[in-house]
């Protein structure tokens, strides 16, 4: 830790980079969370537990990990390099690199499943009845927020917030993480309160702001930047705000999350595999739990909870076998595309 416990945040971080186990067993408890909370609370209807939603009804705060962790993470990917603001472009090209071409993918099979429904089941057009240009146009980039259009994969809602924190770090990294603590706090305080300014409503980043900040928290102890009491006193401040903005589930996550990533010192075996796989897994468990109801149901009719949980079990099986085998062919190629960006 620093020698003077009351230093100044100032220069560049401390280029400190390492693996960090406890990234992928955060991203795999996220993942697991989403995918229970959508599994048991609606998404496969014919497999609705009374019991199994009420144990699973908090699990989308697994996003709330997620978005902690991109408040960690993105930072992280920057500290070292001598980001300037004169190469935002290359940072971002390769973001995009990395995050759109699954999300589009996935995309593009959720759209798929629709027509064959549309087309071959109900011989309907309820899902496709009122799909347009436009409407793929800004679900491609992540605009729906500003429009009123509609989301065709529900998740992307999340991408946008995440998009949209991209921009905020590519734009302000040196602010955030160069100069005196004072700018970190007073940057994401204000992008608190940006959510009451009406012309800015409609980005949810700013709603979800303090979770990011409690990213940039761990990352200022975890790059030995502030002191043990600062670290406390950060997650505290942006605790109570994101008490205030979102919740108490939310809150205690948030500063969960961030304790956490710094604190969870070794691999765990079965989640550093879901963690890896975790993007695949939240972009695909939807189509493919959906799907696989569909075709079960008629092999073994849920005719008990037993059964019900059963086949739950194993639409969740074939979701993390799919978003595996999605993560080989689609997801890690581009993440080496992107790795040759030198941001």
């Amino acid at each position: 830790m620093p020698e003077s416990a009351a230093a100044p945040v100032t220069g560049e971080a401390k280029p400190r980079k390492s693996y960090l186990p406890g990234l992928d067993t955060l991203r795999a408890v996220a993942a697991l969370s989403v995918c229970f909370f959508h599994f048991s609370g609606g998404m496969m209807p014919k497999l609705v537990v009374p019991a199994a939603k009420s144990a699973f009804s908090q699990g989308y705060l697994g996003v709330d990990i997620f978005f902690v962790i991109s408040g960690f993470i993105i930072p992280y990917s920057l500290v070292g390099k001598n980001h300037r603001v004169a190469g935002f472009f290359a940072y971002l090209k390769k973001r995009v690199m990395r995050i759109n071409p699954p999300a589009y993918v996935s995309l593009l099979l959720v759209l798929g499943q629709w027509f064959f429904i549309d087309k071959f089941i109900n011989k309907t057009s309820f899902y496709t009845k009122d799909l347009s240009l436009g409407q793929v146009v800004h679900n491609l980039l992540f605009t729906i927020p500003f429009t009123n259009y509609k989301w065709i994969s529900g998740i992307f809602w999340t991408l946008a917030i995440e998009f949209q924190f991209y921009l905020f770090i590519g734009l302000l990294f040196n602010i955030l993480f160069g100069r005196n603590l004072v700018w970190f706090v007073t940057l994401y305080v204000l992008m608190g309160l940006a959510q009451f300014v009406p012309a800015l409503a409609a980005a949810e980043f700013f709603h979800y702001s303090t979770l990011f900040a409690l990213g940039g928290v761990a990352l200022l102890w975890q790059q030995q930047r502030i002191p043990a009491w600062l670290y406390a006193a950060g997650l505290v401040a942006f605790g109570g705000l994101a008490l205030w903005q979102l919740g108490l589930y939310a809150a205690l996550v948030g500063v969960g999350t961030a304790v956490a990533i710094n604190t969870i010192k070794v691999s765990i075996p079965g989640f550093s595999f879901l963690g890896k796989i975790s993007y695949s897994l939240y972009l695909l468990h939807g189509l493919i739990g959906t799907t696989a109801e569909f075709a079960l149901v008629k092999l073994l009719p849920p005719t008990s909870d037993a059964r019900k949980l059963l086949l739950t079990a194993v639409c969740l099986g074939l979701a993390i076998a799919g978003a595996y085998v999605f993560y080989l062919i689609v997801e890690k190629p581009f993440m080496r595309l992107a790795s040759q960006n030198r941001r």
